[in-house]
């Protein structure tokens, strides 16, 4: 007996199928369809890929070993490594995904690159990197950082100096920067400026995010109200212009932090972090 698939047009399947593999869970059990479906579902499959364990990193790598090897340069477009390792895995996945344009690390940086005997460079270029966990415990190190980059993520840890945030300024396509610490870390929200004011007074950054995280006291949610209030942003705004008598203005976000978990899951869902509310003030 025929299957009733067979009776629907092609156009019409390949759109149901299409619009159902946005779900992950779905994308999934219709691959087990038929070797047809599974054709026509791999695409929405293998665009966003989270890695969050060793095995689900080799499972992964081994995958992509037993593809074309334009496979993942073409459909892996979103891509996040939280897995500890293998180190020699996660360099493998890296280098097979080319064609990434939005890149989660959670990993050792210094474990990645001390794994090297030539001078690293990360073997891709997305546009937009959230470095998350692990990536930052250590410090930020320019060398994991895309020079393409335009929309950035980091943490500040006890490790962070201001030298290392400084450089950030020479990422020349950086447009949306999110910086997350905990409240008190760093003294209070003046000392967190003074360490990002290099890069604001590039004067190419359009959206800065502020993610504070602590307990959610008093002191905590006066610290948020502080980056809100143009006291504090005025002192950030003392660069000479440099286009028509005034730099490009910086719309500054500033917020109580979710857990890395929840960022991760925004993420994967495809959340907009940069989202721009109207109740935010410009610098």
């Amino acid at each position: 007996m025929a299957s009733p698939l067979a009776t629907l047009p092609p156009e019409l399947l390949l759109l149901v199928f299409s619009l159902a593999s946005t779900h992950r869970p779905t994308a999934v059990s219709l691959s087990l369809v038929s070797h047809w479906v599974h054709n026509h579902v791999e695409r929405n499959l293998y665009h966003t890929v989270s890695l969050s364990s060793s095995r689900s990193l080799v499972a992964f790598n081994a995958s992509l070993n037993s593809k074309p090897h334009v496979f993942a340069h073409n459909l892996v477009k979103r891509l996040s490594i939280t897995a500890l390792g293998p180190i020699s895995s996660i360099d493998e996945v890296l280098k097979k995904c080319t064609g990434v344009t939005s890149l989660v690390c959670g990993f050792s940086v210094p474990s990645y690159i001390h794994s090297k005997t030539t001078t690293f460079r990360l073997p891709i270029t997305p546009r937009e990197q959230l470095l998350i966990a692990l990536a930052c415990r250590d410090g930020i190190d320019m060398s994991i950082i895309s020079p393409l980059v335009t929309h950035l993520r980091i943490q500040l840890t006890p490790a962070t100096t201001f030298e290392s945030v400084a450089r950030l300024r020479e990422l020349s396509y950086l447009t949306h920067l999110a910086v997350t610490y905990r409240h008190g870390l760093h003294g209070h929200a003046n000392s967190v400026k003074e360490m990002i004011r290099p890069i604001v007074e590039e004067g190419r950054l359009e959206i800065l995010v502020i993610h504070v995280t602590g307990a959610g006291g008093e002191a905590h949610r006066k610290e948020i109200e502080e980056w809100r209030t143009e006291s504090t942003l005025e002192v950030m705004d003392s660069t000479p212009t440099r286009h028509l008598g005034y730099r490009p203005r910086t719309l500054i976000i500033a917020k109580r932090d979710t857990a890395t978990a929840t960022v991760l899951s925004q993420w994967e869902q495809g959340d907009d972090m940069w989202n721009v509310g109207p109740s935010y003030r410009s610098l």
